[in-house]
């Protein structure tokens, strides 16, 4: 077993290399803030060198297009259209089940869904949708049996995808310590403690 991981902003990406993008990297892509950290604008030039590279794959999966719909909806549409709702509404109460019940009835929910949908549709020439093997190669036992307690189920089988297919897996999640999947991340948590996995041990007595 071994730790492999390495930083976006200088990463070199080879021919014929398949990359598994985070749902928190797909956040990013889609959807930037106005002030861009020295971390996203590494993550965005990546993303941009895997564009640029017509002999590199960019692996996307059903279950990660869910999570980032699902995310950016939540995150940037739905925050957006309540407060258009409070400006228009100044004694609107939020209440219970808004979201499910009121908001995905909405023209601004049905615009938000179509938008992201198509965005993640203009990569479609760097991009490899894959089947997630759920109930074939990954059973439950192999996702469901002893976890990482720093990773979700959705982390864990990305983790295992990535394993199996060999993946590399580019993430922004300072939890994601995992062995045997080669990592490109502009994370310091995850860089440092890489680091300090390099130390011979008589180095640090």
């Amino acid at each position: 077993m071994s730790y492999s991981y390495s930083k976006a902003s200088s990463h070199s990406i080879k021919n014929q290399e398949n990359y598994f993008l985070d749902a928190n990297i797909w956040l990013k892509v889609l959807a930037p803030k106005n002030r861009l950290s020295y971390k996203d604008k590494g993550y965005l030039a990546f993303f941009e060198k895997l564009l640029s590279n017509t002999k590199v794959r960019i692996i996307v999966p059903a279950l990660v297009v869910s999570e980032v719909i699902n995310r950016i909806i939540r995150e940037v549409h739905y925050k957006k259209h309540l407060n258009a709702v409070e400006k228009k509404t100044p004694d609107f109460v939020l209440t219970e089940g808004y979201y499910k019940n009121v908001f995905r009835n909405t023209e601004d929910y049905r615009i938000a869904y179509n938008l992201i949908c198509d965005d993640i549709k203009s990569y479609n020439t760097s991009i490899d949708l894959v089947n997630d093997e759920f109930g074939t190669s990954f059973k439950f036992k192999h996702v469901m049996s002893n976890p990482p307690i720093s990773l979700d189920f959705n982390d864990y089988y990305y983790y295992n995808l990535c394993k199996k297919k060999g993946y590399f897996l580019v993430t922004d999640d300072k939890d994601f310590w995992v062995e045997d999947v080669e990592v490109v991340t502009m994370s310091d948590t995850l860089l440092n403690k890489h680091i300090a996995t390099l130390i011979p041990k008589s180095a640090t007595q």
